[in-house]
């Protein structure tokens, strides 16, 4: 039994690393308080799923707006994008 718990574990824990690599989010910069975008989401979010938004900063290399979701979670986006300014249109409502 003991036998399976190792690898079982090491499968686990790899995982976990692969699920959070690939989400898209924020990630701090050199700088205190700002924070930049690494990547963006690939598909469109739905509205409804959308509390609210902040751009970051302009220190960034690449523009981004970060959308927080009605769950809390922080999901980088690409400001260019047509679905992601219809989103910054209605919250700006």
């Amino acid at each position: 039994m003991a036998s399976l718990r190792t690898p079982l574990l090491v499968a686990l824990v790899l995982l976990a690393v692969a699920l959070q690599a690939t989400e898209a989010g924020p990630y701090g910069a050199n700088v205190e308080d700002s924070v930049c975008c690494r990547d963006y989401l690939q598909r469109p979010l739905p509205l409804r799923m959308v509390k609210y938004f902040y751009w970051t900063s302009n220190s960034c290399r690449r523009p981004g707006v970060v959308l927080i979701t009605t769950k809390n979670r922080e999901i980088c986006a690409d400001p260019r994008l047509q679905w992601v300014q219809k989103i910054l249109r209605r919250l700006d409502q």
